[in-house]
């Protein structure tokens, strides 16, 4: 039996603030400890009643046992992607390689709790495209809900939900490479949050201090997480407008077109997100951006920096809100994360939240 802490050794990392009134090189600042705090996740075994459990397993709460199951979950679905991996054709052996990847590393964040009585997963046999499209479809549906979790906790909350969009990705990826048309309506990333049934139509609270929309900023009330989160992803929405703004003005004639394009999208994801939250709140946006220093000079690189914090912003809000709020946003989240990973398919979720390190 092993007896390890299921959590890595306590570092504190100092997360970058950003400029005033502008955008901060990634939102991943607030996610650090989160994600330094679980990765190393140690597997313990033994049967809970016959054979007791080592003393960091028996004195953790309900909430770490769920996110260890679900890690154990996790690891069980990157064995069967792993094999089918080994068997597939060349074509699409590294998209379900990548998917084996992506669950594996969730899996390391999240920790895993087994018994030693526990059969091991069934591994495919010999390979094909329907056990591909049975697996994706298992992953997207765990994707598509987050555990009913006791109480909130925003770094915990926002490492699942990278999880979540990073699988239900891959996943969806994985489909695609089998290279036929596939009549599949695979669940959406978190489009099931869990929450009480009389708070689904209780839209969003107002930000309760102006000062939380800065990502370093620590929050220290459970209630403040939603309402903080969400206004979050408003705020990098309408900075991302702001550049778009000024690099419509000051770049070239050509791309003007894209650039009224993505701005006519953006204020319909926008909408949708300020939809979400109570009608009685002030809009968050102000009359002007500050930018860094030199940033005339280089708006395209601000700019596509910004879309990433936009993304980023939407998928911890996502994670963080629950009832009907929680499917708008994630839906909003999925079709811009999806919109990034169009251009970018190397782009990660899951790295994203690690680069500060």
């Amino acid at each position: 039996m092993t007896e390890n802490s299921p959590h890595s050794p306590s570092r504190t990392t100092t997360p970058a603030r950003r400029a005033p009134g502008w955008i901060a090189p990634a939102l991943s600042g607030v996610l650090v400890v989160a994600v330094t705090w679980g990765i190393g996740s140690t597997v313990f075994r033994g049967a809970l009643v016959e054979r007791g459990l080592p003393e960091a397993v028996n004195e953790a709460s309900d909430d770490e046992r769920m996110m260890w199951e679900l890690g154990a979950q996790l690891e069980d679905f990157a064995s069967q992607a792993r094999k089918l991996a080994e068997l597939a054709p060349e074509e699409t052996a590294s998209s379900v390689a990548a998917l084996a990847s992506s669950l594996s590393q969730g899996s390391a964040l999240l920790g895993q709790l087994r018994f030693d009585d526990q059969q091991p997963v069934a591994l495919a046999q010999s390979y094909s495209p329907e056990a591909v499209v049975e697996l994706a479809s298992e992953v997207s549906v765990v994707s598509a809900s987050m555990p009913d979790f006791a109480q909130s906790e925003l770094g915990r909350d926002s490492m699942l939900a990278r999880i979540a969009f990073q699988i239900n990705l891959d996943a969806r990826s994985t489909v695609a490479a089998l290279g036929k048309e596939q009549d599949l309506d695979l669940a959406l990333p978190l489009s099931e949050v869990s929450g009480e049934a009389d708070q689904s139509d209780q839209p969003v609270a107002c930000l309760p201090d102006a000062a939380l929309l800065d990502p370093a900023k620590e929050i220290t009330e459970e209630q403040n997480i939603e309402p903080t989160a969400v206004a979050r992803a408003l705020d990098r929405g309408y900075a991302l407008d702001f550049l778009l703004q000024l690099k419509a003005a000051r770049g070239a004639d050509a791309a003007k077109g894209a650039i009224e394009a993505r701005r006519s999208e953006l204020g319909q994801q926008l909408h949708e997100l300020r939809g979400t939250i109570d009608g009685q709140c002030a809009d968050l946006r102000e009359p002007a951006y500050a930018l860094p220093e030199d940033g005339l000079a280089n708006l395209a690189a601000l700019a596509q920096a910004a879309e990433q914090d936009f993304a980023d912003a939407l998928v911890i809000a996502a994670g963080s809100t629950d009832g009907e709020a929680g499917t708008q946003i994630s839906a909003t989240a999925f079709s811009t994360v999806q919109a990034l990973h169009s251009t970018d398919p190397e782009n990660r979720i899951l790295e994203n939240a690690t680069a500060g390190k």
